[in-house]
């Protein structure tokens, strides 16, 4: 028989405590496992389990990975489609500056564990960036944000800490809203504004949005309404209160037809609409948005958003005028006088006083001749007083027009209004005013269809000073007519000499033999009104300064005019005294038409 082995004897502690050392193991590893389970790993192994694979590459590549695994943090964490959103120049510059991305990630990471129960509103945490973050909930759109970045995604448990997922990464920010506004030449007009009013203490306390308007939108108030509220230091400091709220309202909590109350003394309300991507504020856009600063949130806007309240005077007054003189002007499109009033220097002349302007339209500088143009744009003297010929001092409207009413110029020289009833015309020295009485807050504004040009003298010069005219000049002096051409509001149609010439020699030597013949013809080419080529028509009679006030006949068949049997060549040069017409017949009244009386 095979005799059995003898089996060794235990003590009673031996028997017991192979399991029990097991067992322990086994609880001790499940309860770690448990953990793990639950708790995720640690804070770099829940990022990696949360799939955020761009802020786990900065992360190791800054060398900041073990630092996260020795103690307890939150991270607020930019996803990869947040990191996607940054401009490529910027992703560059942290790719190639391990400080500065470094000083990034550590803008994200505060010590100890926050969980979104801890979260209040306005609250700052302190990172280890050594700048803080601020926590804003925003009830009424179901959002949390850490420096304006929502969290997408909450506690996220380690064991050692947080995670909270951002849509968007957190920049450190560089200064106060003060420092931002300064730092901003955008914001150059809104700066100066600020000190004008002894604000800038108001800007630094805590918790504030601003939504700033660039110097753009300053300037589209107008310099009638900027000269008002430099006048006016109350007014500018409760206006630009009027862009300040005193809570933190980044994007993410705006929401359409929502209504935010400001810290002018009245807590005026501002409107907000949100379209899709786009915000506006009142009637301004928000162009750039979410500009954190150490004291709250800045969002430049495109226009001044105004008070009704306080501005209501003003601005109805600033509608109602449509703005000073160079605005009315810029309002109405006439582009080519205000850049050459510009030029010539004149621009703030014409907002320091009571004017009203004689202002040509773009087409009506277009019809001057290259020339011209060219020696205006070349000397700025000429210039200003082709200018400040169409400028006179105190409001002219409309209504106060007369017949040959003469106005004192800016130039020194006056122009001549004239009404013509009969196909409904007005003009300043023959050129038509096509739109009356634009008024601005500092006069009016008469737009003409022609640029009117300073005259050279009389209508005694004028003949004078043409070649072309010698034999009219001549045959004036020889009739003793030089003193009935210096009288005031006249017309004359000026023939040539080859006008003169067509008589033929034997009628010249007759009305050389006959002074008062001469004069008699003469008179008859002189109108005792001014008859601008604008108020002539069809079949109008217009009777003369001769002995019998004959009339001489006109017709006119589109720009062309006749005068009689005479072509009117050269029409409307202004004189001082009235207006001549050059036309190619001498003129005959038709009692002496066929007379021997004329040597015929």
């Amino acid at each position: 028989m095979l005799s059995k082995a003898p089996v060794a004897s235990r003590t009673p502690d031996e028997t017991v405590a192979e399991p029990h050392s097991k067992h322990t193991m086994i609880r001790v590893l499940c309860f770690t496992l448990a953990l793990h389970a639950v708790l995720g790993g640690n804070l770099v192994e829940v990022l990696q389990s949360a799939g955020e694979s761009t802020l786990i590459s900065l992360v190791q590549k800054a060398g900041l990975a073990d630092a996260l695994t020795q103690g307890t943090f939150t991270i607020f964490a930019p996803s990869n489609a947040a990191f996607a959103k940054l401009p490529a120049s910027l992703m560059a510059t942290l790719g190639s500056d391990v400080n500065a991305l470094a000083n990034v990630l550590k803008y994200h990471v505060v010590s100890g564990s926050v969980r979104k129960q801890d979260a209040s509103n306005e609250a700052q945490l302190d990172t280890l960036a050594g700048k803080k973050i601020r926590l804003n909930i925003y009830n009424h759109t179901h959002k949390v944000t850490a420096e304006g970045s929502t969290i997408t995604r909450f506690d996220l448990q380690a064991s050692n800490g947080y995670v909270h997922i951002l849509d968007t990464v957190m920049l450190p920010p560089e200064g106060s809203i003060v420092d931002l506004v300064a730092g901003n030449s955008e914001l150059s007009t809104l700066l100066s504004k600020v000190q004008s009013a002894n604000l800038v203490s108001a800007l630094q306390g805590d918790g504030l949005t601003v939504f700033a308007p660039t110097n753009d939108a300053f300037a589209r108030l107008g310099s009638g309404v900027l000269d008002h509220l430099a006048n006016n230091p109350n007014l500018l400091k409760e206006i630009l209160e009027y862009h300040v709220v005193p809570h933190t309202e980044y994007s993410a909590g705006l929401y359409n037809r929502e209504h935010v109350r400001t810290i002018d003394t009245h807590h005026d309300i501002i409107r907000v609409h949100v379209s899709g991507d786009s915000v506006k504020i009142n009637n301004g856009n928000v162009i750039k948005a979410d500009i954190s600063a150490t004291n709250g949130v800045v969002h430049i806007i495109d226009h001044q958003i105004t008070m009704l309240r306080v501005l209501c005077f003003t601005l109805a007054l600033h509608a109602v005028l449509g703005g000073n003189l160079v605005e009315v002007l810029q309002s109405a499109g006439e582009s080519t006088l205000i850049s050459l009033v510009q030029k010539a220097g004149l621009a703030n002349a014409l907002t320091q006083g009571n004017f009203t302007i004689f202002a040509p339209s773009n087409a009506a500088f277009a019809k001057l001749p290259a020339s011209l143009m060219a020696t205006l744009g070349s000397d700025v003297n000429a210039l200003a007083n082709v200018l400040k010929y169409h400028v006179v001092s105190g409001s002219v409207r409309k209504q106060d027009a007369s017949n040959e009413a003469q106005l004192d110029t800016l130039a020194g020289k006056k122009i001549r209004l004239n009404i013509y009833n009969h196909n409904h015309v007005i003009t300043a020295e023959g050129s038509t005013i096509s739109r009356f009485d634009l008024q601005a807050s500092n006069g009016y504004v008469h737009i003409l269809d022609s640029v009117m040009l300073p005259p050279e003298g009389s209508i005694v010069d004028l003949v004078a000073g043409n070649s072309e005219l010698s034999t009219l000049l001549s045959k004036v002096q020889s009739a003793n007519l030089v003193s009935a051409l210096q009288g005031d509001g006249l017309t004359v149609f000026a023939p040539t000499n080859h006008a003169f010439a067509r008589l033929g020699s034997g009628v010249l030597d007759h009305l050389a033999n006959n002074p008062n013949l001469l004069k008699e013809i003469l008179e008859y080419h002189v109108v005792p009104h001014t008859e601008y080529s604008a108020g002539l028509y069809n079949r109008e009679h217009v009777r003369t300064i001769d002995t019998q006030h004959d009339i001489i006949r006109i017709h006119v068949s589109g720009d062309s005019v006749k005068i009689n049997n005479g072509n009117v060549i050269k029409a409307d040069i202004s004189a001082t005294n009235g207006v001549v017409h050059i036309i190619d017949h001498v003129l005959l009244p038709r009692r002496f038409q066929g007379s021997a009386i004329l040597g015929k």
